[in-house]
This record gives C-alpha cells, sequence and structure tokens, in this order.
C-alpha cells in the first residue's frame, strides 16, 4: 500500500477483533505492519476466515469470519492465523483439486469456495465443535471434517450462509427470508430495545443483569439481552467486554504510542447504533448453534473424507508455493510503430 505525498490520508473499515468493526487510517505514515499481500487480495466477495494459530482454543467457536480486512489479532487478541477466501487475482485460495475432489466425493458437478467456506462456519464456528473436539485443539489448527454426505453438505451449506450474513453484518452469505439488516425489527421478542439514553459523557462503567436481561452501559440501558449473548466469547475473549473496553472513558486496550491517547469526548450515536447490531449478531449466532452442535455430530458420525484420501488424489500435500499469494500477471507488449 503506498502513500503519495501530500494526499489525504484514506479511512478504512476493518475487523480489528472478532465482530468489532472500528476504522484504520490507510496511511503507511501511521500504520504499524501492514501486510501487502492481505490488502491486495482486498476484493468484491472477498471473505477471511480466522482461527487461532498460536494458542489452544479453549472456548466459544473455532472459526470466525469476516468480510472486512483484519487485524493481525483478529481472532481474540492474541494472534491468529487469517485465510483469504481468494487470492488477489481472484483465484480460490483453496490446495489444487480439493474443490474438484469434493465435488466428486458429494456426486455434485461442482463446489465452490464459497460454499467451502458456509460449510466450514456452520461446523467449526460454535463452542460445541471446540468443546467435542478440545483434545485436539490442544494443538492449534482446525481439522475440518469434510462430509461425503451430499444431503449433510446442502444442509451445512445452507446453515453456514445464514452464519456468514450475520457475523458480517450482512456483507456476505444469505439472509433469512425477508429479513434486511442484521438487528430485529421492533415487536420481534429478539428485538434489542435501548429504554434509557446512554447521554453524552463517555461511560466507564458495563454490568449486566441476568434476571431482566438488561445490559447497562453507564446510565444507559439495553434490555432483551439474553445471558448467551452476554457470556458470547471467541477463544476465552468475551465479545461484548471488549467492544465496550475499546470505546469506555478510559479503554483498556494496549498503549502502543501516543496515538491511543486520543480519544472522543463524547459518546457518539452511531456506537449506540453499533451496539444493538453487535447484540443481535451474537443473538442471532446463538440462535444457530444448536442446529450447528446437531449438524457436525451428524457428520462426525457419518462417512467423512480423510487424509488418506485427499493423499492419494493428490490434493495433499499442498503443492509448494500453495500458501504464496497468487496476483494477476500484467502483460506489457510496449507500442509497436506502425506507421
Amino acid at each position: 500500500m503506498e502513500q503519495e505525498r501530500g494526499t489525504r490520508p484514506q479511512l478504512l473499515r476493518i475487523a480489528l477483533r472478532s465482530f468489532d468493526r472500528q476504522w484504520l487510517i490507510a496511511d503507511n505514515r501511521v500504520l504499524d505492519f501492514p501486510r501487502p499481500d492481505l490488502w491486495e487480495s482486498l476484493q468484491p466477495g472477498q471473505l477471511f476466515l480466522n482461527q487461532q494459530s498460536s494458542h489452544e482454543i479453549a472456548s466459544g467457536p473455532a472459526l470466525v469470519a469476516t468480510a472486512l480486512l483484519p487485524d493481525t489479532h483478529h481472532f481474540n487478541g492474541r494472534g491468529g492465523r487469517v485465510h483469504p477466501l481468494l487470492h488477489p487475482d481472484g483465484t480460490a485460495n483453496v490446495p489444487t483439486g480439493l474443490l474438484r475432489y469434493l465435488a466428486a466425493a458429494l456426486g455434485l458437478d461442482d463446489v465452490s469456495v464459497q460454499e467451502l467456506a458456509a460449510y466450514a462456519v456452520a461446523v467449526a464456528g460454535h463452542s460445541a465443535f471446540t468443546e467435542h473436539f478440545a483434545e485436539d485443539l490442544l494443538t492449534p489448527g482446525v481439522r475440518l471434517p469434510l462430509t461425503r454426505d451430499p444431503a449433510l453438505w446442502a444442509e451445512a451449506v445452507r446453515i453456514g450462509r445464514t452464519f456468514l450474513w450475520a457475523a458480517t453484518y450482512g456483507d456476505a452469505g444469505s439472509p433469512p427470508v425477508g429479513q434486511e439488516g442484521v438487528s430485529f425489527k421492533a415487536g420481534d421478542p429478539r428485538h434489542v430495545r435501548y429504554e434509557t439514553r446512554i447521554g453524552a459523557a463517555v461511560p466507564e462503567t458495563l454490568a449486566y443483569d441476568a434476571e431482566t436481561a438488561t445490559l447497562r452501559v453507564g446510565p444507559g440501558t439495553f434490555t432483551g439481552v439474553t445471558p448467551a449473548v452476554w457470556n458470547y466469547d471467541v477463544g476465552g475473549m468475551n465479545i461484548v467486554r471488549k467492544w465496550f473496553g475499546y470505546r469506555k472513558a478510559s479503554p483498556t486496550s494496549r498503549r502502543t504510542s501516543p496515538l491511543d491517547d486520543i480519544h472522543v469526548t463524547s459518546w457518539p450515536d452511531e456506537w449506540t447504533v453499533e451496539l444493538i447490531d453487535l447484540l443481535s449478531v451474537l443473538r442471532r449466532l446463538v440462535d444457530l448453534a444448536s442446529a450447528q452442535q446437531e449438524l457436525t455430530a451428524r457428520i462426525v458420525a457419518a462417512p467423512v473424507v480423510t487424509v488418506a484420501d485427499l493423499t492419494s488424489a493428490g490434493v495433499l500435500p499442498p503443492q509448494p508455493g500453495a500458501t504464496r499469494a497468487r496476483r494477476r500477471v500484467v502483460l506489457d507488449f510496449g507500442q509497436d510503430d506502425v506507421s
């Protein structure tokens, strides 16, 4: 990423932590460690899957997703491994031959990388997966069971598309029928109600009352917040508390430079809307979890593709250089003199 001298810096929305969208000044003069391969992969239809790679995953989903450029520590603030769905040149970022093999194993005409991503989050994007494979996850990295059953595959893709729609705030996947934004409509029992205003002062405290399902942000109150939403975590990182920690009067984020001392002097109305969206997203994921758990149990109990299968088919091990970003080739034939 290059920033020409004298040009105005651009703001880019990124995924700082799981489900936390923030704004970044896209300028090398204030960026710490931009990764060119990741920036170059930004394109329409891009999706990033993220898992923990440096520590075991002890709780919460084993896989999260975002359609925004993810931070290095996006998963839970402790490292992570980002998997862009597409290479910078738009091709699928999967081992050569994998999609073709899966299509043949499932008896389908083809399998797209978008369907594989939806399948992955349906199977691994919930806490029951982490609990079931707790011993395996002591070794960092998610090993995904790939079903051979076309009916289970189709069900997982359908659930996964709904998961992706919620997890990306509507930027990817497929919404439920008749649904537009991720927040629930007034009158829906799952609707988060903003009962008492936060006011102009930036709050310092966050509290939760399980009996009344009320979230208190300073003097402000939000009702309809279930205990499962309040307790939702990714790798031990509580999502709601982490989100608020970056925005409260005295942020709890690690200080890395004098820029960290710059903070808002009043609570923006946009943050209230974003908090309602966050609580709604988590509620949707909580509601999907039981279907995901049941589906994953059925997949594990049925025939799956094995490492031996993929090795004999030549899909594994990946070809040399498979982890390097593939870029578009620009051919320059020069200017021919045709006069």
